[in-house]
């Protein structure tokens, strides 16, 4: 059976505080385990923050819906905003130099992508949709 929660939010900072408690719910009620369900957390505040940091510049707080579906121990994140378009997964970081010599950003895309084991994005009526997948723990017998 696939269990679904969702919410709109304002795009800022502070907000991300009703996102996580969403998360934190949605893991509860489905019985996800502690580490997915923070696994869950992150890429949200990844994304959530960098929405809020660039997508919606000069205290401009623009919408953010999170949508989180359960089937079995994975869980889906389906995450849009209003911003300007923006495919966090076509940028990865360059991770050859020293990470003295390298250019700020992208560190936490390649660590939202590392917690996944599926994404997508595509831009459509006006809003950036990501669409991750978390997975939990494996119930396969040994």
């Amino acid at each position: 059976m696939i269990l679904r929660a969702e919410g709109a939010f304002r795009g800022q900072l502070a907000g991300f505080t009703e996102v996580r408690t969403l998360a934190e719910s949605f893991g509860a009620a489905t019985g996800t385990d502690h580490t997915t369900t923070l696994r869950v957390i992150l890429v949200l505040e990844e994304l959530f923050t960098n929405t809020v940091t660039h997508g919606y510049p000069m205290d401009r707080d623009g919408p953010i819906w999170v949508t989180l579906a359960s089937e079995g121990t994975a869980i889906t994140v389906t995450y849009e905003d209003a911003a300007p378009a923006f495919d966090p997964l076509a940028h990865a970081p360059d991770l050859a130099p020293a990470p003295e010599e390298r250019a700020p950003g992208g560190l936490g895309l390649a660590l939202v992508r590392g917690l996944c084991v599926s994404a997508s994005y595509i831009r459509i009526a006006g809003r950036n949709r990501v669409t991750l997948t978390v997975a939990g723990p494996s119930t396969a017998s040994p």
